[in-house]
């Protein structure tokens, strides 16, 4: 068992509440950058994230509820990116990042999971909208063109008797 050291033991000593909601990093270049922030403290967050950042990086990050929040990346494994606040966060910023209303959970809570369908990866394609086939198309703007004479007709008639 190996002795944590006093750096190491006032670095970790802010519990971290687990979070792992989607935000978005600003890098230096002003770029934005979706990501998951997984935890959360005042001193610190971890994110993850297919867009490798490199450590040293200053960084600002969403906090949804509590607004932007500064930071470096401390370290890097894979796509998990840890990162130290520049300055801490108030105890206030963290009780309100993240959070959302009591109609939100409730409405969230009534969804099966089931019925939640994944967005599309960042940069992927959409699905192109459908549309009607064209006979069918061609018969509602016959209906629609009939509709409008019409009513322009009606409206006429209407005029014409004052």
């Amino acid at each position: 068992m190996t002795a944590i050291g006093p750096v190491a033991e006032r670095r970790r000593k802010p519990s971290r509440a687990a979070i792992a909601r989607a935000s978005t990093v600003r890098a230096a270049d002003a770029r934005a950058i979706d990501v998951r922030v997984e935890d959360l403290s005042e001193g610190g967050f971890r994110f993850s994230s297919a867009s490798v950042l490199p450590v040293g990086a200053h960084i600002r990050v969403g906090l949804a509820g509590a607004g932007q929040a500064t930071a470096r990346i401390a370290w890097r494994d894979g796509e998990a990116h840890g990162c130290a606040f520049q300055p801490l966060l108030t105890n206030d910023q963290i009780q309100s990042a993240f959070t959302h209303t009591i109609c939100e959970s409730a409405v969230l809570s009534l969804i099966p999971d089931s019925a939640v369908v994944p967005m599309p990866a960042a940069g992927a394609a959409l699905a192109p909208p459908q549309r009607f086939a064209a006979p069918v198309r061609l018969i509602l703007l016959v209906v629609a063109s009939c509709a409008c004479w019409a009513l322009a007709t009606l409206l006429l008639r209407g005029l014409s008797s004052f």
